[in-house]
């Protein structure tokens, strides 16, 4: 969780310009590195041993389980977007999932209706029209950037359920999620690494992409490389 802060210090003087659209080019490479070979040597084989230890509804009932938990998460930044009307939604889904469905582990809620929708502090941080800021890779997290490298700490500490399951069932929670997420979207997460000729620039490509701000950010491949400026 410390180490979303230290990107954040080490660049906050140094943002982008028209002249260098990704100042921080040099550490993101190297924490894509970090990254890939963490998810070669731990992450991948652990959703492979996921997907063959479980079943399909099982694997559903895991993934109702830890949208359910989230459920708390969402519904205190709905309330800080002033969403009254997807608050309202977050806290009946949870109430109603968490006693009929069993924990969560089965969408009650999704049957009645009531369809999940998913939120955080990076989305709280937007409306409040806080830029976006640079793109960043940080070590185990991920793609991000300096205004959603602020929102993850929050995320943690300001989760509800953090509180009321304790820091060790967190911490395990929170691995079981990098798992599941891992599973789901293996597909994706296996054809880009081996199809993409530059991993570099095709996942920063499509971190901007989705998050809408291609427009206004120059692209990796029309701005200079490191070599450049040297």
């Amino acid at each position: 969780m410390k180490l979303k802060f230290i990107p954040f210090i080490l660049f906050s003087a140094c943002m982008s310009t028209p002249e260098d659209p990704d100042p921080h080019r040099d550490f993101n490479e190297a924490m894509l590195e970090v990254n890939l070979s963490l998810d070669e040597n731990v992450l991948r084989p652990a959703s492979h041993i996921y997907r063959d230890v479980t079943n399909e509804p099982v694997r559903l009932m895991f993934s109702n389980f830890l949208d359910n938990l989230k459920e708390p998460f969402y519904l205190v930044n709905y309330a800080a977007q002033i969403d009254g009307e997807n608050m309202a939604s977050s806290f009946f889904r949870f109430i109603v999932n968490s006693t009929v469905g069993l924990f969560g582990f089965f969408d009650v809620a999704e049957l009645m209706g009531v369809s999940k929708h998913s939120t955080g502090y990076k989305d709280t941080l937007h409306k409040m029209e806080i830029p976006h800021g640079d793109y960043i890779v940080l070590p185990i997290f991920g793609f991000s950037s300096t205004r959603d490298t602020i929102a993850e700490p929050i995320s943690w500490f300001a989760d509800p359920v953090h509180y009321v399951i304790g820091w060790p069932l967190v911490a395990s929670k929170a691995a079981l999620q990098f798992i599941v997420d891992r599973y789901e979207n293996s597909d994706m997460i296996d054809s880009t690494i081996s199809e993409s000729e530059n991993l570099y620039f095709k996942t920063r490509s499509m971190y901007l992409q989705k998050y809408g701000i291609g427009d206004d950010v120059l692209s990796v491949e029309d701005g200079p490389s490191p070599e450049d400026g040297e």
